[in-house]
């Protein structure tokens, strides 16, 4: 009976020798990396302790004024709380929703293919004709949504010019938006729980319920993570839609981090205080992302 020998450890010369021959086919790839992420990462960090405002050569180094501004700024924690709520309805809403989904698109129909393609569409429709699509839709005065309730003798609203309103219609136009991604993903998790372990859940007597409540869902833990972490972080750097749909009104109902990002920096010339906010959102992601990485390292794997 022939015996494996066990691997020797590779030296840290031979490490290093292939780390040296692997350099001129990184370093082009690292060189962009850094011109385009880094540089302008380190840049805005930069800006974050100076005074920029974009007409001025010679900004000022005025070290942590602009973060003790903005944590000073009601504004500032109005929009968060926004943000917040913007980012927990919609992250919460695509993960129910994007699970369901999951389960149609997995049925096996003679309308599997045409119903994928209906929950897929509209992420790969833009930004900008979403939002085009959306106000026609919603128009306070001949939108269709509003005729059609004044025909059944319902109230109306203004929807995305209404303060009370405004909010949760720009959440639920992001969900319309974006939850064709969460449901591909919980379809390919479906598709890699093995069938045996549904066939052996049926065999002991199991029903649907029990298999989906105790089997199914369970094993889809993994896929809950990535959704969830991937639309919470997605979800506090929205920007297009707010822009398009509202200008983050009326009185900033629907104001969000990334618009008044934006409005700070090029509609009130403020580049300082812009990047201070921006730095606080990449920390904020930062921390999403680090939190990530330990749930799923340790919580979610099934062997």
């Amino acid at each position: 009976m022939a015996v494996r020998r066990a691997a020797r450890p590779r030296s840290a010369a031979a490490a290093g020798w292939d780390l040296l021959s692997a350099s001129p086919y990184l370093l082009p790839a690292l060189l962009v990396f850094g011109i385009f992420v880094y540089f302008p990462l380190g840049r805005v960090i930069y800006m974050s302790f100076t005074d920029t405002d974009l007409l001025s050569p010679n900004p000022n180094f005025v070290g942590l004024r602009n973060y003790s501004t903005m944590l000073a700024s009601p504004d500032f924690w109005f929009i968060f709380r926004n943000t917040a709520i913007f980012a927990v309805a919609v992250t919460v809403i695509e993960v129910i929703l994007g699970m369901g989904l999951g389960f149609l698109m997995n049925a096996r129909t003679r309308m599997q293919g045409l119903v994928r393609g209906a929950v897929f569409a509209p992420v790969v429709v833009s930004t900008a004709a979403t939002a085009l699509i959306w106000n026609y839709v919603l128009n306070p005065y001949g939108g269709p949504l509003n005729a059609t309730l004044r025909s059944a003798g319902l109230p109306t609203s203004g929807w995305l010019s209404d303060p009370d309103t405004a909010l949760a219609t720009v959440i639920l136009i992001a969900v319309w938006k974006g939850v064709g991604l969460p449901a591909v993903l919980y379809l390919a998790g479906l598709q890699g729980i093995p069938r045996e372990l549904e066939e052996a859940a049926v065999v002991d007597g199991a029903n649907r319920w029990q298999i989906a409540t105790k089997i199914t869902v369970p094993m889809l833990g993994p896929t809950t993570a990535l959704v969830f972490f991937i639309s919470l972080a997605g979800t506090f750097q929205t920007y297009g839609l707010v822009l398009l749909l509202t200008k983050g009104g009326p009185s900033n109902a629907t104001n969000l981090l990334g618009y008044y990002i934006y409005q700070n920096a090029f509609q009130y010339f403020q580049m300082g205080f812009a990047s201070a906010i921006s730095v606080a959102l990449f920390l904020m992601l930062l921390v999403i992302g680090f939190v990530q990485l330990k749930i799923q390292e340790s919580r979610v794997h099934f062997q």
